[in-house]
């Protein structure tokens, strides 16, 4: 199973890479924009930041499967930082360290999550 999963992402790479492109530069956009997204709960700004980062990890690795584990870790905590920046800079915008725990959670989860399923490649080729 884990190989066919592999097989898959291999012949979608393209894909992937256009879809983390794409998600990327949406998020730097809805993050760095003057005015922030509609958040009727204050979870829901949180949730946007961790939900972001850890999209962008699993289709950071969907798209560029070679990066070390440190690397991918280093850019998205670094498209997190870029975010907190600007909107640091922003009136309308703040910073908040909820955001940055958000960011974090969600890195990890993917990370976690890809270096599970590196493990059960592994295992099955062994």
């Amino acid at each position: 199973m884990w190989r066919k999963l592999e097989q898959y992402r291999q012949s979608w790479h393209p894909l992937f890479v256009l879809t983390f492109l794409a998600l990327l530069v949406l998020g730097l956009y809805l993050g760095m924009r003057p005015t922030p997204p509609p958040a009727a709960y204050s979870w829901q700004a949180s949730f946007y930041h961790g939900g972001g980062i850890f999209a962008l990890t699993l289709l950071s690795f969907l798209a560029f499967a070679r990066w070390p584990w440190w690397l991918r870790a280093l850019l998205m905590t670094a498209v997190g930082g870029a975010v907190e920046m600007v909107q640091s800079l922003h009136p309308t915008r703040s910073t908040d360290w909820n955001d940055i725990v958000a960011n974090s959670i969600g890195l990890v989860i993917g990370l976690i999550l890809i270096g599970g399923y590196q493990y059960m490649l592994r295992r099955q080729a062994a």
